[in-house]
């Protein structure tokens, strides 16, 4: 993809990590699962319960977070050093990373099981 593409995309991933990790945060707060702790909010029927009310927007912020990470820890090395070799090897293992941590992402969300 081209530079401007990218950058493009980096601004995009980052506006919607700001909503969707904010989403995930004010979710988290121990008065609104009806707990007084936020430790309390980790208890695995509540996990549970989110996962299962909101696992396409947990899926949604993995997708994101990823993408910018990787995109933005690709963009640094491409800058470190120049050469087609070298964008070979940055590009490829950007895709492989990108796919491998969303596989756990996804994995993480549907592979939930109901605590009991």
């Amino acid at each position: 993809m081209r530079h401007g593409i990218l950058s493009l995309l980096q601004y995009i991933t980052a506006l919607l990590m700001a909503f969707l990790v904010s989403w995930h945060l004010i979710v988290r707060i121990p008065q609104l699962q009806g707990v007084e702790t936020f430790a309390e909010t980790m208890s695995p029927e509540i996990i549970y319960r989110e996962i299962s009310s909101y696992g396409i927007l947990l899926v949604a912020l993995a997708l994101v977070v990823v993408l910018h990470g990787i995109n933005g820890l690709r963009g640094f090395l491409l800058e470190l050093r120049g050469g087609a070799t070298w964008s070979l090897f940055v590009n490829t293992a950007a895709v492989i990373a990108f796919i491998l941590l969303l596989l756990v992402g996804i994995h993480t969300v549907i592979g939930v099981t109901p605590p009991g």
